[in-house]
């Protein structure tokens, strides 16, 4: 199993991974394919995926933003899940360094959710007490109500002011 950089829709693997964040993702939590070429220039975001025999198991897409890397998108794909892969993917991201991991996740109001707020949890992340909405990626779908889980310790006010003026500023599509 091996972890890729990808940074162009050029890329050999892209088509796979754009196909699990459409597939994984609602509208109103991902990009356009437009905006996806855009931040492809930006220093500060890296996709990545991890293949096993020449297919895609899973992918992060994550922000290097002063001291937090925020995901903004963890998926494995539905064959690879409840496989543990995810769990194994995303530990050993998080170990790559110390710099304290952030994300959003919807609110829990059913099974699905408590059970991915149950994922991180038993990763080491903790829930931040944070009223967070999550810019809106597109005109029509607005902003949307999240959570912030954080890991290994909860996110100090600052750090998340920081975090939430990049993703507003500079993470986020411009919408017109």
């Amino acid at each position: 199993m091996k972890r890729i950089h990808i940074n162009t829709t050029n890329h050999p693997i892209f088509n796979a991974v754009w196909e699990i964040c459409e597939t994984s993702f609602p509208l109103s939590e991902r990009r356009t394919l437009e905006d996806q070429i855009r931040i492809f220039s930006d220093k500060t975001y890296f996709l990545e995926a991890w293949i096993e025999q020449e297919k895609v198991l899973g992918i992060i897409g994550w922000w290097n933003c002063d001291g937090i890397r925020f995901v903004e998108h963890y998926a494995i794909t539905p064959d690879s899940r409840s496989s543990g892969y995810g769990s194994i993917f995303l530990s050993e991201w998080m170990s790559d360094n110390e710099i304290p991991v952030l994300l959003e996740i919807e609110p829990v109001v059913d099974a699905i959710t408590q059970r991915r707020k149950n994922f991180y949890l038993k990763l080491g992340f903790v829930q931040n007490e944070i009223k967070h909405y999550l810019p809106p990626y597109h005109k029509e779908t607005g902003s949307v109500e999240m959570w912030v889980m954080s890991y290994p310790r909860l996110i100090e006010p600052e750090e998340y002011l920081r975090f939430y003026r990049k993703q507003c500023e500079e993470i986020m599509p411009e919408i017109i």
